[in-house]
């Protein structure tokens, strides 16, 4: 693909970030968007206050919206912020470093492809790494492969990646984050994902390549991770959103949504295993459970936990 000398400013493309209690790494993100060959049209900081903003100004191509509390809530807010003119949104988690050529490479591929809805972009590392050492495994990525069949659209391959999504506006007059799932959200890029699919293809294009540093601050109580796990893909059922047949999704759900995390965890907690507040978790499951016995199990559960 030919790359443009300079940095240009597109009107193609709008990024939508959201945030919560990590200011510097939402800063790192949008200079990282700065530096694109195709710069978006705008960037959108959406965040549940003011305390989360970055202190750095960047000018208007950074917009801030101050209010929502949820990952899809937020998510929603940027969106409808982004005029319906603007052919692709980016929502991006505010710890992911873009290769400069990203949303370049995103424009140009859903333009050649118009039955495409949405797109993630190859991870060359997910979690654990620092934003200098993420900088370093981009800048010496070579790819291998001919542009020809670097986008996978089956088995695993057909759900985005919530920390880099690239999607069609005009999709997403019709399709919004579920704001049922509140929080951190467990399962929004999923949902989103198997309704999306209904319209047109979804899948991963290797053509745009990021790093996700995954970095453990703001995240939630395992109690509450255990029961949105459980919890969630329940709703998920109960609304449609499957992508088995509904039999084998049922069974699915029984035998690895719950009997399998379940095992996971006794397992864990009988080891002595302190990587993670596994007697929570465990908790966090079995509360789940029994409200789909009681016929109250939702999502929204966890703001009373």
């Amino acid at each position: 693909m030919h790359h443009i000398g300079s940095s240009i400013v597109g009107t193609s493309i709008s990024v939508v970030i959201a945030s919560k209690g990590r200011p510097d790494f939402v800063s790192e993100t949008i200079e990282s968007l700065q530096r694109q060959t195709l710069k978006p049209r705008e960037i959108i900081v959406v965040v549940p206050s003011n305390n989360d903003l970055p202190a750095k100004e960047w000018g208007e191509e950074v917009q801030y919206i101050v209010g929502p509390l949820g990952l899809t809530s937020q998510r929603n807010k940027g969106i409808a912020a982004i005029p319906a003119t603007v052919p692709y949104v980016g929502c991006f988690d505010d710890d992911f470093e873009l290769k400069e050529d990203y949303l370049e490479q995103a424009v140009a591929f859903m333009n050649a492809n118009m039955s495409i809805m949405g797109i993630s972009g190859r991870l060359l590392a997910g979690g654990g790494i620092s934003r200098q050492e993420a900088k370093k495994l981009i800048a010496s990525y070579q790819p291998h492969e001919d542009p020809r069949g670097m986008f996978f659209s089956r088995g695993k391959h057909h759900i985005l990646f919530g920390c880099n999504m690239i999607i069609r506006r005009a999709v997403l007059n019709y399709e919004t984050f579920d704001e049922n799932l509140p929080l951190y959200s467990y399962g929004e890029d999923y949902d989103l994902s198997i309704r999306l699919e209904r319209y047109g293809l979804i899948g991963r294009f290797h053509g745009c390549v990021g790093v996700h540093l995954e970095t453990p601050g703001g995240r939630v109580r395992e109690v509450l991770r255990g029961y949105s796990f459980v919890a969630n893909n329940w709703y998920f059922l109960k609304k449609g959103v499957m992508h088995l047949p509904p039999f084998m999704a049922w069974t699915r759900f029984w035998l690895v949504c719950v009997g399998k995390n379940l095992w996971q965890c006794l397992l864990r907690l009988l080891k002595g295993d302190r990587s993670l507040d596994w007697s929570g978790r465990l908790k966090g499951h079995l509360l789940a459970l029994k409200d789909i016995f009681l016929g109250r199990c939702d999502p929204r559960r966890i703001e009373e936990i």
